[in-house]
């Protein structure tokens, strides 16, 4: 089980710590709420002047709040409401995620699985979602340990610990029968921002983390899904890297490939694809 890579702990969240990570986003608002507060108070006292207190004579106040400190609070306070708001956001997302059963992973093969045509097929039934309490109790328990051992799950009726894998290898043939084969005609480096590539390469790149990948004249790429200015898929590699286990796979500009064409109507359906039609 793992839901995401979170980059501020620098490790997956997942069965074993879960619940330590959900605590942290319970209770990190509640503390960047209460710095707001102090902050706060403080701010709308000094503003009003009645910050100053005035040693046993009643001549100089034991400090000034000038230009710099006023700075720095504002700076402080945004801070602190911006943390409470898009951490606790983040919690909220992430019990709604306990209390479903689901995880971050899980949910993008839930979406396309909700989405796929099945002329034969029953409709796929989610197998893990057993009540929100007993989905809690399986993250959250007395002794702080998971329930379970990760790898055998309590599942609803009519299906069983394989059914989310059945339906991921049944989107990944789907998608296998559905890619079409390019061939580049033009050097790409791989570069994120290929200015070369012009203006509307530069400023329509895909917005995600997904690696872009270098291609050469004469490649030949396996594309699965695009865009009107990219193309995502799997570079062909040699027999020999196949055998290593190497797998080269990313974003690369439209304008630097070409598609080979097996069949008329395989081409019209896969450009409407390709457009999102």
């Amino acid at each position: 089980k793992m839901d995401h890579h979170c980059p501020w702990i620098n490790t997956c969240c997942g069965h074993k710590n879960h619940a330590y990570f959900v605590s942290f986003l319970f209770f990190a608002p509640i503390g960047c709420g209460h710095g707001a507060i102090v902050i706060g108070y403080f701010m709308f006292r000094a503003v009003l002047k009645y910050h100053q207190q005035f040693d046993i004579y009643g001549q100089q106040p034991f400090h000034s709040y000038g230009l710099y400190l006023f700075c720095a609070s504002m700076f402080a306070f945004g801070l602190a409401v911006g943390v409470m708001l898009t951490v606790g956001y983040l919690c909220v997302y992430q019990m709604y995620c306990i209390l479903i059963n689901m995880t971050g992973i899980e949910q993008w093969i839930v979406d396309k699985a909700e989405g796929r045509h099945r002329p034969m097929e029953q409709p796929f039934v989610y197998p893990y979602d057993v009540g929100p309490w007993k989905n809690f109790c399986q993250v959250f328990t007395l002794s702080l340990k998971p329930a379970g051992d990760g790898f055998q799950w309590p599942v609803v009726h009519g299906c069983d610990q394989f059914t989310l894998t059945k339906e991921q290898l049944s989107q990944k043939e789907e998608k296998k029968s559905r890619t079409v084969e390019f061939e580049n005609v033009e050097e790409y480096s791989g570069s994120w921002c290929p200015v070369s590539k012009g203006c509307r390469v530069v400023f329509s790149f895909p917005l995600t983390d997904e690696p872009r990948i270098k291609l050469n004249r004469g490649d030949r790429v396996l594309v699965t899904r695009g865009r009107k200015h990219w193309l995502y898929g799997d570079k062909q590699l040699s027999e020999q890297e196949q055998k290593q286990g190497i797998r080269i796979r990313g974003w690369f500009p439209r304008r630097c490939c070409k598609k080979v064409l097996i069949d008329v109507n395989e081409d019209i359906a896969m450009s409407k694809f390709l457009k999102g039609d």
